[in-house]
């Protein structure tokens, strides 16, 4: 029998095989052939096959709808040899490590990270994720939520692609990265910590979802290099494949439009490697990034504000139908503006408590119509769109309702109101970016601009039921009456003769 020290070694990482559903960017790529066909060439060559973590898409999948989908795989993977070393996307797998909670033979093949002698020098196989902060534990974190409500949104758009080919997923975590690293600019200035290098925080998303991260990665590695526990590191995690000097390899990914793998043979000499068309073919190895200095050789970043519109403006296309926007609008800031009307002028005219218990019983009654408003308007709305409506108009019907029961209580009302006029203030500057040449985006800003700073008001102003009668009621009619304003005057696309907008 041939010694394992004397096989090649083949390397791959970060597939992030689902199920075949909605949210199976594997999937969609159509690569299920080409990776049981790559298994084939690595047991005809005798090799032994490395996977070096994100095998699986355990962060939208459901565990056991994707291992009895992908038991075909499970047991071609289980006839060669192998080891697998889950990743941070399959980190639910680690605590399986050495039991026997999995019957089937490919889950024996799991380990830990380990180290291995090749060609006089010890090499260290991991994931990579072992010493990035944002995704060292094995514990949920911002990562995985992001990933969650990526896998709603791909749900609804019926593919983890968009209409141009992005990624919903990667599109949504460089929007969240991008916001992160907004809020935590914005914390440092305000605490006057802010220093003279990038305030960009160290824990934002992965190197995979933001590649200006990839810098701080390769430090990582390379401190723990430094210690002396290995003199090599292999591993994927960034999706980003190629060497650097010679102790940094990744093998970089599946889930994109390369199937790239190391091939290591005994002597330590490392290959790259593309499996294309049904055959392995050698490219020159990519450079990762410098070898001199890494902690240094950071890309230069992108304007996180500018990288979050335009990941705004892919998810949410100007829309195809301006009429229905506009008529959305105008219908809820006409009944924000009689609302807030009606309460203030009763409040004047029969005193403080007939004022109050009509503001309190108005009010739910408008977040409830407003949230059957949004819901309906979302009926024929793009995919991401249609979704976000939905979360709206359900947020507002639930509003509603704990309004109704709990909202006599001034100290109540005034933070579930603060903070819907906050984050409907919010969303109305975005819906100025987004809906940017459907209706008039100056009069949105004005209106969302408006609402957060009364959200603002109302968390900050004492608890006191006279003087927040009338400012409850100016915030409806402000907002009211901007709404109006848009909908009213909102510009319209030109529309060609004899054309008709497709619904």
């Amino acid at each position: 029998m041939l010694d394992v020290a004397a096989r090649d070694i083949f390397v791959i990482s970060d597939l992030h095989i689902g199920d075949g559903g909605a949210r199976d960017n594997f999937e969609a790529g159509k690569k299920t052939s080409q990776l049981r066909a790559f298994l084939d060439h690595v047991g005809s060559e005798g090799g032994e096959l490395f996977i070096l973590g994100d095998l699986f898409e355990l962060w939208q999948m459901n565990l056991s709808l994707l291992f009895v989908k992908r038991r075909a795989l499970l047991d071609q993977l289980a006839a060669l040899r192998l080891v697998y070393v889950p990743g941070n996307h399959d980190v639910d797998l680690v605590h399986f490590i050495d039991t026997d909670l999995l019957k089937h033979p490919f889950f024996a093949c799991m380990r830990a990270p380990f180290t291995r002698a090749l060609g006089g020098k010890r090499f260290r196989f991991c994931h990579g994720h072992e010493t990035d902060p944002f995704n060292a534990g094995d514990e949920p974190g911002f990562g995985r939520m992001f990933s969650i409500l990526a896998g709603v949104a791909e749900d609804e758009n019926g593919s983890p692609l968009l209409k141009g080919g992005e990624s919903v997923e990667d599109v949504l975590e460089q929007f969240g990265d991008s916001i992160l690293t907004i809020w935590k600019r914005t914390l440092a200035t305000m605490s006057q910590r802010a220093t003279e290098g990038d305030p960009s925080p160290p824990g934002a998303l992965t190197p995979a979802q933001n590649p200006d991260r990839l810098g701080e990665h390769v430090v990582g590695v390379r401190a723990e290099l430094d210690t002396g526990a290995y003199d090599v590191a292999v591993l994927g995690h960034t999706h980003k494949a190629g060497a650097i000097g010679d102790w940094y390899f990744n093998s970089g990914s599946w889930a994109g439009p390369l199937n790239s793998f190391l091939r290591i043979s005994p002597d330590g000499h490392v290959r790259y490697l593309e499996w294309k068309d049904g055959r392995a073919v050698e490219r020159g190895m990519p450079l990762v990034l410098p070898d001199a200095k890494p902690d240094r050789a950071r890309p230069a970043t992108k304007s996180p504000v500018a990288a979050a519109l335009s990941a705004a403006r892919t998810i949410f296309p100007k829309p195809t139908r301006p009429e229905r926007s506009r008529w959305i609008l105008i219908a809820q800031g006409a009944l924000a503006l009689s609302v807030g009307a009606g309460a203030l002028t009763i409040s004047v005219g029969q005193g403080s408590s007939a004022g109050w218990r009509l503001l309190v019983l108005a009010f739910a009654a408008y977040a409830l119509v407003d949230g059957a408003l949004s819901l309906v308007g979302a009926l024929r709305e793009p995919p991401i769109r249609r979704l976000l409506s939905r979360v709206r108009g359900v947020a507002s019907l639930l509003l509603g309702l704990v309004v109704l029961r709990r909202g006599y209580v001034v100290e109540m009302f005034v933070v579930l109101v603060g903070f819907f006029a906050f984050i409907s203030g919010a969303l109305r500057v975005a819906a100025s970016i987004v809906l940017k040449g459907m209706v008039e985006s100056r009069w949105l800003f004005v209106v969302g601009a408006g609402s957060t700073l009364a959200g603002l008001v109302l968390l900050l102003l004492p608890a006191s039921a006279v003087p927040l009668k009338f400012v409850l009621a100016g915030y409806l009619c402000y907002y009211g009456a901007g709404e109006l304003l848009a909908g009213v005057f909102g510009q319209r696309l030109p529309r060609a003769a004899g054309v008709r907008p497709s619904s």
